[in-house]
């Protein structure tokens, strides 16, 4: 399995602990990854736009290794720290699960894409207010409407889709973090692709600090909320999903 597996785990930096020798490092912005890919070099046009779009820009790049190879099956992706795991590790904390560094050691590949034909995703996560009542409380509630206009106007979604979304108290938190079969993940890249140009182009304003990635915050909402339109046609009681795990120095040790 480990020797066809399409696997990327994304970072921006070195990473402080061992990662699986399955998985292909993508560095982001001007990161060289010892072993791997640095956007930097293979995609110079893209690399430091994860300022303002994060992880995006390597999901891009994937995209785009995936379509050039005609790889077909699943893939994988991950952060350096962030994991859809089919049997989690750490403790429970709120909607992750933490823990501690030392603990990757445990967990074995087939924890990472299970039986290699089955998606692993995050899971539902329910707030106490709307998804757009959520992003506004960090965010700036107006990127996240124009957004979802971009996403309307490029066709990906509908005016219905937008408006039951926006309305809801529960979506996939980081669907930048699964395993999912190459042809979802090729769609619903492009389609993120497609409106952030968009948005990019007609109402895209440059925010400080913490908002500076506000795009990618926004991508990540459409994301989520295309990446459950696949769920649901798959079948969730067919897929397997679970609170991710994050590891952190204050995260628990068994």
């Amino acid at each position: 399995m480990e020797q066809n597996i399409h696997f990327y785990c994304i970072a921006h930096a070195p990473s402080a602990w061992q990662l699986p020798d399955f998985m292909t490092m993508i560095g982001t912005g001007s990161h060289v990854p010892e072993k791997g890919i640095a956007m930097s070099q293979s995609y110079p046009e893209l690399a430091m736009k994860n300022r303002y779009l994060g992880e995006y820009v390597a999901l891009y790049a994937i995209r785009r290794m995936l379509i050039e190879s005609q790889a077909e099956g699943f893939v994988g992706f991950c952060h350096y720290r962030r994991f859809a795991l089919t049997q989690p590790i750490g403790e429970l904390r709120g909607f992750n699960y933490h823990a501690h560094p030392d603990l990757l050691a445990r967990v074995l590949p087939e924890h990472f894409y299970g039986d290699g034909k089955t998606p692993i995703i995050p899971a539902m996560v329910t707030f106490q207010g709307s998804v757009l009542r959520q992003y506004a409380a960090n965010g700036i509630a107006r990127d996240l409407l124009l957004y979802f206009g971009a996403a309307i106007d490029c066709g990906v979604i509908t005016d219905q889709e937008a408006s039951d979304f926006l309305s809801q108290n529960a979506f996939i938190t980081a669907p930048t973090v699964a395993y999912i079969p190459i042809a979802w993940f090729i769609e619903i890249v492009g389609a993120l692709e497609k409106v952030m140009a968009r948005f990019y182009r007609y109402h895209y304003i440059e925010r400080e600090g913490y908002l500076e990635r506000s795009m990618a915050f926004c991508c990540e909402r459409l994301q989520a909320l295309l990446l459950a339109k696949k769920a649901d046609a798959w079948g969730w009681d067919k897929l397997v999903s679970n609170p991710l795990v994050l590891l952190s120095e204050q995260g628990a040790r068994s």
